[in-house]
């Protein structure tokens, strides 16, 4: 399958290329093309949750909830970091 960019798009992935950052023109394109899926699903899951909003599925938090609620998003993020 051929695929037509612009100039500034082919300039782009050359540079890429180039500099060692990507192998070849596939891999820049596939990256591009999981970066919109990432998009994509984080886009549904903003709609998911603004669709919970409008039905009144949430909890409410206090200063002191949502402290705690991001420590333990922070934990569990650490923990994974660990695990990779």
């Amino acid at each position: 399958m051929s695929t037509e960019l612009s100039n500034d798009s082919e300039s782009f992935i050359q540079q890429q290329i180039s500099i060692g950052i990507y192998r070849s023109r596939t891999d820049v394109i596939e990256a591009g093309v999981e970066l919109l899926r990432q998009q994509k699903a984080l886009l549904d899951r903003l709609d998911e949750g603004r669709r919970q909003l409008d039905q009144g599925e949430y909890v409410e938090f206090d200063r002191e909830g949502l402290r705690q609620f991001f420590e333990g998003l922070k934990e569990r993020a650490r923990q994974q970091a660990g695990a990779k």
